[in-house]
């Protein structure tokens, strides 16, 4: 079978498409004939040794993915039977061995997810990553509720999207942020309430870009400003979601698209009584209630057609390199991926 393996652990460019030994499942696993495997920024930074996961020479990639049950492990007691449609569940396997950018892959059964039976095949393994992502952040550590207002920011990407979604079916009001006219049309068809154009910032005026946020924010909340803010680019920006905050609202960090140093003042925090968190995927997937509520809530909306998977594009296995061109490329809206 083949597998996407990182020959160098330090090196991007290193990435072969390899044949290598089919394995058979142990006690306790299955094996997955993949059918879909979500690209996320993280696959990037694995391949560059800046994930917090680091890679080996020879490791595989690919932390998210699903597919079809092509055989169970020897007395194994599950209700799965082969032919089964299933996920899995991100960070519960080991990338390095069992990395989904690959043909067939063993698996834990506490790895195993169901597949929403709404969702096809080749979007199956696009959903869990982004999902869990923008239910812990925004209910979880950011508490949202009905009625509240939510700033999803670098919206069109797919946990973006996931935001604008679960904001949407929880009840509350998404104000999402992006780069261009193009996208923020697309994100108001998506379900986006308002949208705020603003700037790349590498190039934009950041004074320009504050003053329209705040502006906006204003606008489109009575003057109240919001109650959360779901936050992937950090940066001086900051300062921007900081003055459109609510008196006691809450900000979410969950992403550094903008390295720069974020511009928050102490003063102001405790003066409005804001409560600014930091927010990683990890923190759902490892308590174990939260992460059967998110799986739950998730499910129930796909399968009541609250909530949709938006794919950008796919491709093929030994298409690899494009693809991960085109993620790199920031154009794209929702979800690359890649069907083996």
């Amino acid at each position: 079978m083949h597998a996407l393996i990182l020959t160098e652990a330090n090196n991007p460019d290193s990435l072969v498409l390899m044949d290598v030994p089919m394995t058979s499942p142990k006690e306790g696993e299955i094996r997955l004939k993949l059918t879909s495997v979500g690209l996320n920024r993280g696959d990037l930074l694995y391949t560059q040794n800046r994930y917090f996961i680091k890679p080996d020479s020879g490791s595989r990639l690919g932390f998210e993915g699903s597919g079809i049950v092509d055989e169970i492990g020897p007395n194994t007691h599950t209700q799965l039977k082969i032919g089964d449609r299933v996920g899995l569940s991100p960070l519960d396997f080991d990338v390095q061995t069992q990395g989904c950018l690959a043909e067939y892959g063993c698996y834990s059964l506490n790895a195993i997810l169901k597949t929403p039976s709404e969702i096809q095949d080749s979007d199956s393994g696009a959903i869990w990553m982004a999902y869990f992502t923008a239910w812990g952040g925004l209910v979880n550590s950011g508490e949202l509720v009905k009625g509240e207002v939510v700033v999803i920011t670098a919206a069109s990407s797919s946990v973006g999207i996931a935001a604008i979604q679960i904001a949407n079916m929880i009840g509350a009001i998404p104000i999402a942020t992006t780069t261009s006219e193009d996208k923020a049309r697309a994100l108001l068809e998506l379900g986006a309430k308002h949208v705020i154009v603003l700037p790349n910032h590498k190039t934009a005026n950041l004074s320009d870009n504050i003053n329209h946020y705040v502006k906006s924010i204003m606008s489109f909340t009575d003057n109240h400003g919001s109650d959360l803010v779901f936050d992937a680019v950090a940066g001086p920006m900051s300062h921007a979601l900081i003055k459109g905050s609510k008196r006691e609202g809450r900000l979410i960090i969950q992403g550094m698209l903008d390295r720069m140093p974020m511009d928050i003042h102490a003063g102001v925090l405790m003066k409005r009584l804001l409560t600014l968190k930091g927010y990683t995927v990890d923190q759902t997937l490892s308590h174990k209630l939260e992460k059967a509520q998110a799986v739950t809530a998730i499910q129930k909306g796909f399968n009541n057609n609250q909530l949709k998977p938006v794919i950008a594009k796919h491709f093929k296995l030994d298409h690899f390199n494009q693809a991960f061109t085109y993620l790199k490329s920031n154009q794209h809206l929702g979800k690359v991926v890649i069907t083996p």
